[in-house]
């Protein structure tokens, strides 16, 4: 379809067209809001508990959450650092930390890269194998 060929005519059909799809939009975002004021604060609920059922079933077998460990600012840093200094001078894996601490490995292998400059006496080892010297 050649726009400049366009009637007046055939462009007045469009323009009204037009309005009326925005008159329509209008009237259907009216009706979603109120729809949401009847359902209220049971349908939000109710979506929350699917969306914590849905999380749940994409995790890995055998693995649980830890978020209530870590939630406070610095508690994944304490939690390594103590299991560090119980290693000793010869360090601890990444997989194996992981595994003590139940959480992905690749958490700990960003914590490690975003950190291992600014904790004084923290020390790669080899691949994936950290100590920290006290």
């Amino acid at each position: 379809m050649d726009i400049s060929k366009l009637t007046t005519k055939e462009f007045g059909r469009i323009m009204k067209l037009l309005r009326k799809k925005e008159s329509l939009e209008k009237k259907l975002g009216q009706l979603e809001r109120s729809v949401a004021k009847v359902i209220g604060a049971g349908a939000s609920a109710v979506a929350r508990g699917a969306n914590r059922i849905a999380r749940r079933r994409g995790r890995p077998p055998g693995r649980r959450s830890t978020g209530k460990k870590f939630n406070r600012r610095g508690g994944l840093k304490k939690v390594i650092l103590s299991h560090l200094n119980q290693s000793g001078k010869t360090g601890i894996k990444i997989k194996e930390l992981a595994d003590k601490m139940n959480i992905q490995r690749q958490r700990l292998d960003t914590w490690f890269y975003q950190n291992l400059k600014k904790i004084r006496g923290l020390r790669k080892v080899g691949p994936g194998h950290y100590h920290l010297r006290g």
